[in-house]
């Protein structure tokens, strides 16, 4: 099945998702992450960084782990974020 992209202004999908529950874990490297501030207020500051930051993805019910680079934090609500990895190579083996 491959999604179909209406919105305008949304990337189109390069892939077709698949739906996973399974549990996921991210490492990440201990590193000092330096850049440019965008914006600060009271409550935050905005900032970006040049770089990739990497991670080593766990998937449950899969053997290997998978390097990958960090490339979105989205907040979810309700205290949750939802983190978007970019795997390092293609990895068919994960959506069968």
């Amino acid at each position: 099945m491959h999604e179909t992209n209406k919105s305008a202004g949304i990337e189109a999908r390069r892939e077709p998702r698949v739906d996973h529950d399974g549990q996921v874990t991210i490492e990440l490297a201990a590193v000092s992450l330096v850049g440019s501030g965008q914006n600060i207020s009271t409550q935050g500051v905005f900032f970006a960084v040049d770089g990739k930051l990497p991670v080593v993805v766990r998937i449950e019910g899969k053997v290997e782990p998978v390097a990958g680079q960090l490339v979105r934090l989205e907040s979810m609500g309700d205290g949750r974020i939802g983190i978007a990895v970019r795997f390092d190579q293609a990895h068919p083996d994960l959506v069968s």
